[in-house]
């Protein structure tokens, strides 16, 4: 080990304000040993974060549902492939040969070819996970089945909800009674309300250019098995040092450590992210897992971004080293930053990863400010729309995707997406961007018009070539 982690409560400071983040915290786990558990900067406006600060983990909830699910792979209750629609003989996929061929494996590994529909796992997501499961049939694939990587909340909520299908209980419950307990993790929760409770709980927060602006919980609902876990970093080391074993936990055996291997396998190449690092090579996913090489080492991780929070949970099995690190700001970089400088602690590397990390999303934000850019050159000027503003208004539903009520005032088009509030801002003609102001999610909306009336609008909810917008019939 070198001098990055000796002198982490040093360093912190200064990378919370390379990355305008208001507080994290961080564990490291090493040969079975805590060498480090601590938080940094603040959880809100006044209280230090600490190891026991309680924040979303996100999408590394993905792995826990994969664990759930190996789990019953060996008691014989499911198979990684035996088709899905085995256990939920009422699945409609989008595809009729996806329909009766998917498998959990292609679900956990993201194989299935269907598109991402982010929105529709935030905004129109019910309480109920079994009335999902009826929305799955209006996901259009992006990619021919088994024919490529393509990351997908819904798909993996979907294996979730097979694993309740063939034992009668919740993921919950089972993530509960099977992972939690049996490891000790008694600051792991599933929803927002059960935080609340906590006192020792974090704000998010999202940097507006300017300061740290507080966000409110995003409830993910029957989403919760794709990311919906909230924990510490106590408690995150004693999952990563169990995902780092053979199966057992105190003597008593979880799972097969075949099993395990299986998952921590690569199944698909592929990568979500939008750039590449080069100490980074063969980006690949397992099933709950990225299986990429980090400087020629096999690294197990799992990101997680959600409203006001992001988290990175790193292993390198070779090295028995696993890093768990929590932090309070929307899609913030400091969890890789810092990860990869521990990272390279241990293994006699050095690297400026701010400074390379910068370098590859400063591309990325250009590219975005052009595209918006482009977008408004391209707008045409000086239009109105065909009619009143007040005929705009009305219920309007999609199918798969809920129910949107567009109201009126003071010249301003307001949408209101199942509970979650936006903005509609006139762009030219019949063409409005819908804002959401939880997340930001921004959309174009083409309204219809027939015989001077309104009777619909079409959605760009995915904003992917081939994917046709989602129609919401005005009622």
């Amino acid at each position: 080990m070198g001098n990055y982690v000796n002198n982490l409560d040093t360093n912190a400071s200064s990378l919370l304000k390379a990355w305008n983040l208001q507080g994290f915290s961080i564990g490291i786990i090493k040969n079975g040993q805590i060498i480090k558990a601590a938080g940094y900067g603040r959880r809100n406006e006044t209280d230090p974060v600490d190891a026991d600060t309680m924040m979303p983990i996100g999408s590394a909830t993905k792995s826990f549902t994969s664990l759930i699910l190996g789990i019953l792979v060996d008691e014989g209750k499911l198979g990684w492939d035996v088709p899905v629609i085995n256990y939920i003989p009422s699945l409609k996929l989008y595809d009729e040969n996806v329909t009766k061929n998917v498998t959990i494996r292609d679900l956990l590994s993201h194989q299935t070819g269907a598109a991402a529909y982010d929105a529709q796992s935030i905004y129109p997501v019910p309480e109920d996970r079994k009335d999902l499961i009826p929305m799955l049939k209006y996901i259009q694939p992006q990619y021919p089945f088994r024919e490529g990587f393509k990351y997908s909340n819904q798909m993996v909520v979907l294996a979730a909800c097979a694993a309740e299908a063939v034992t009668g209980k919740s993921w919950e419950e089972l993530v509960s009674e099977r992972i939690l307990k049996p490891l000790g993790m008694e600051d792991t929760v599933f929803t927002i309300s059960e935080m609340e409770q906590r006192e020792n709980r974090s704000l998010g927060y999202i940097f507006n250019g300017q300061e740290n602006m507080a966000q409110p919980y995003l409830a993910l609902k029957s989403i919760r098995p794709a990311g919906g876990i909230n924990s510490t970093v106590k408690d995150m080391m004693k999952y990563m040092q169990f995902q780092l074993g053979d199966g057992t936990w105190n003597g008593e055996r979880l799972i097969e450590k075949s099993t395990l291997d299986e998952m921590h396998k690569t199944q698909v190449n592929g990568t979500p992210y939008l750039f590449s690092l080069p100490e980074i090579t063969e980006t690949t996913y397992g099933m709950g897992w990225f299986t990429d090489l980090y400087r020629g080492r096999k690294m197990l991780s799992h990101g997680g971004n959600t409203l006001g929070f992001s988290a990175l949970m790193t292993l390198l099995p070779s090295e028995d080293l696993g890093v768990i690190v929590l932090s309070n700001g929307t899609t913030n970089f400091l969890v890789n930053d810092i990860t990869y400088r521990i990272l390279d602690d241990y293994l006699g590397e050095e690297n400026d990863w701010t400074t390379e990390l910068n370098g590859v999303l400063g591309p990325l934000f250009a590219a975005m400010a052009q595209g918006a850019q482009a977008k408004e050159e391209a707008r045409i000027k000086d239009t109105v729309p065909s009619l009143p503003l007040q005929e705009y208004t009305g219920v309007y539903t999609g199918k798969g995707f809920g129910t949107i009520t567009v109201t009126e005032k003071d010249g301003q088009l307001f949408l209101q997406w199942n509970t979650y509030q936006g903005i509609l801002t006139h762009y030219n003609y019949d063409v409005f961007d819908a804002a959401m102001f939880v997340y930001g999610v921004q959309f174009p909306v083409t309204f219809r018009i027939e015989e001077g009336k309104v009777t619909g609008f079409d959605a760009v909810i995915e904003p992917v070539p081939g994917i046709s917008p989602v129609f919401f019939v005005k009622q």
